[in-house]
């Protein structure tokens, strides 16, 4: 017998409850109002976490500019995460998304590492981002950089598919007061409010607070839904700069509330069905120093202390964390770059199951952990402004003497200053959590595949799996290949073409660990024993092709095709794994200035068919276009006002179903919404 592979992802959730460096020109400007020759120049560091133009990056890489986040009509991050070619994001409701780059998606994607700041938002207990519970102001935002591929060498373990770094604005470069308004259909309501202050010519200081709401949607069958999203939150910024020094602290509280309603699948079997608000509080401080030593050495010590709390339907969460990382930049002569720290996070919690037991309970429900790393990386020019060779590792030594060891080799060619090739091959490691290490549960009942009948009792059509963590769970690995070619073939026309084949070994997987038992009362079903293990393996193999292309001075035009295709060497047919990873996305963007005071802008998006198996077999999600547009009307110097309307082609549409824990199912809803943006 074999289970349904949700029931790993469903395992680790029943638990409970840098990089792309633009310019300064860059960071507050369009990325389209850049020439072609200007964009292979913008300044990187997510490859070697060193300063280098964006032609001699060996890696797919993807600057999100506050520009393009503002004419694109994104109201939250994960909607503002579609920007970037080859990340997927789908909808769940208006309060959860899924967010994934090139496959494993779902509600709880653990292949991908989300920062702010150099501030990790990956939880280590659910092996994911609660997107609704990181809901960082898209004002603050000055970019978001996006690396696809494997970047585990450079920023450790769990940054498998991909990295994302939210850089959060300078407070230097937004002094003066500014007030956002928005209001709409949806986004029923938004304020947020900014004061930067100059403390001195070179000390800058910078506070702000939103708070927001989110009407519900709607189910399939046009009936009312429970997905309210409300948050609020109040940070700071302080910014300063002397003899070669600078400094940044900062730091931020939120609360967040997202409501949903738990569905029952089987009635006299599963628990019964209720609405719940999923909160989360948190509060954190950051602070930053870098030093010009002046003879081409680089220091940099980076320490953020962070308090949370988590509610959510399966239990509850309490962690407190403490992070610190040293990293020095070296040059040898004209040929050699060379990068090396090491960092201590420390993690304390108290995690404990829902208070009646019906879902899940965790074994030792206090822990501590310490996580030690050291990585280094560098780039050789074997022949200069030609041929570069890269090379680094990066080992986390964890508190129970696992090692994840990750290195990465790449070679890098630059014909010219226009053209740039480049080859990498990787290793990355998810490590495991403590939810896959001492959870137990049951969890909810599924169909047999042929009903069973037994004399006296009937036909018996369900069975409830029984699950158990394995202590023994170790990490997942994969061996990636990575090929790119980045190209600027006028002013007019740049493109990019990435392609990879990723071997995934050692996935986690639910497997029956006793024979199933018969269960009588009010509904008789069958309950199967089973147990995480780590036997399961993958291969996903694509390509992303980007365009940018300027036909005239005030038009312009990206577009992106990304092809994915996920298999299965060790388990027959489709897995949770498939689940959320459409095998096609296209999204095409254009952006036109009527006169220097009117812009309109539209945004055309494709996705497959998606495939769930959380509520029944091949459950079929339709491939779905959306389009949004915005138009924006600068009024005067300080104002600007915008109306925005997104999935604009149908008045409501399905994009996911969230797994594992069967919420009940949400569209989402065609939407419009009028935004004042106000500066002083």
């Amino acid at each position: 017998m074999r289970l349904k592979p949700t029931l790993i992802a469903l395992a680790a959730a029943a638990a409970f409850p840098g990089l792309v460096q633009a310019t300064p020109s860059a960071g507050s400007a369009d990325v389209f109002d850049m020439s072609l020759e200007q964009l292979m120049d913008v300044v990187v560091t997510s490859v070697s976490k060193r300063s280098q133009p964006l032609s001699s990056a060996a890696a797919a890489v993807h600057v999100i500019s506050a520009e393009d986040i503002r004419r694109s009509g994104a109201a939250n991050l994960p909607e503002a995460l579609r920007l970037a070619p080859g990340v997927h994001v789908a909808r769940f409701s208006n309060n959860r998304w899924s967010v994934s780059i090139r496959g494993f998606g779902g509600r709880y994607a653990n292949k991908l590492l989300v920062l702010q700041d150099g501030r990790s938002l990956y939880s280590p207990v659910y092996s994911g981002v609660f997107w609704e519970f990181n809901d960082i102001p898209l004002e603050l935002v000055e970019r978001i950089e996006v690396v696809r591929g494997p970047g585990a060498s450079i920023w450790g373990a769990n940054a498998v598919n991909g990295v994302i770094n939210i850089i959060t604005r300078n407070a230097a470069s937004v002094q003066g007061t500014q007030l956002v308004a928005t209001a709409g259909s949806e986004l029923r309501g938004s304020l947020f409010a900014s004061q930067g202050v100059a403390l001195s010519e070179n000390t800058h200081l910078e506070f702000h607070a939103k708070s927001q709401y989110v009407e519900p949607s709607s189910t399939p069958e046009a009936g009312p839904a429970r997905d309210f999203w409300r948050t609020r939150q109040a940070g700071f910024r302080l910014d300063a700069n002397a003899d070669g020094n600078r400094f940044r602290v900062q730091g931020s509280v939120r609360d967040s509330v997202a409501g949903d309603r738990f569905m029952q699948r089987t009635p006299g079997i599963d628990v019964a069905a209720r609405d719940y608000n999923g909160v989360s509080e948190t509060a954190y401080l950051l602070g930053r120093w870098e030093h010009d030593a002046g003879d081409g050495t680089l220091h940099s010590l980076q320490a953020y202390a962070e308090k949370s709390r988590l509610d959510i339907l399966v239990g509850s969460e309490r962690r407190s964390t403490f992070d610190i990382e040293y990293q020095q930049q070296r040059r040898f002569g004209e040929q050699v770059d060379f990068v090396w720290g090491g960092g201590w996070r420390h993690t304390r919690d108290e995690i404990l199951g829902d208070a009646a037991g019906s879902y899940v309970r965790i074994d030792n429900t206090r822990d501590q952990a310490d996580i030690f790393s050291l990585f280094a990386q560098g780039e050789f020019a074997l022949v200069p402004e030609r041929w570069a060779l890269i090379l680094g590792a990066r080992a986390d030594l964890r508190d129970d003497a696992k090692v994840a060891f990750q290195p990465n080799a790449r070679v890098l060619f630059t014909p010219d200053k226009t053209h740039s090739l480049w080859a990498s091959v990787a290793r990355g490691v998810r490590t495991a959590s403590r939810a896959e290490q001492s959870v137990s549960g049951t969890l909810p009942a599924t169909r047999l595949p042929a009903p069973v009948t037994l004399p006296g009792l009937g036909t018996i059509t369900d069975i409830v799996p029984r699950l158990s963590g394995n202590p023994g769970f170790g990490h997942e690995y994969l061996d990636a290949l990575d090929l790119g070619w980045r190209a600027a073939w006028s002013p007019a026309l740049s493109t990019e073409i990435a392609a990879y084949h990723y071997r995934y070994d050692d996935l986690r997987y639910a497997s029956p660990s006793g024979a199933p038992g018969l269960i009588f009362g009010a509904v008789p079903h069958f309950v199967q024993p089973v147990r995480l293990d780590s036997t399961e393996r993958a291969r996903v193999s694509g390509v992303e092709l980007t365009a940018n292309w300027r036909p005239t001075a005030a038009w312009d035009v990206a577009a992106s095709l990304s092809l994915n295709h996920v298999s299965h060497s060790s388990v027959d047919g489709p897995t949770d794994f498939s689940e959320g990873t459409p095998e096609r996305i296209f999204t095409l963007r254009t952006g036109y200035a009527i006169s220097p005071t009117l812009q309109w802008d539209a945004w055309l998006r494709h996705s497959s068919a998606l495939y769930t198996y959380s509520f029944e077999a091949g459950r079929r999600i339709d491939p779905r276009w959306a389009l949004d547009m915005r138009v924006g009307w600068k009024v005067s110097r300080d104002l600007e006002l915008s109306i925005v309307g997104q999935n604009l082609l149908e008045r409501r549409q399905l994009e996911a179903i969230s797994e594992p824990l069967p919420s009940i199912i949400n569209e989402v809803e065609r939407g419009v919404y009028l935004r004042a943006d106000w500066r002083l």
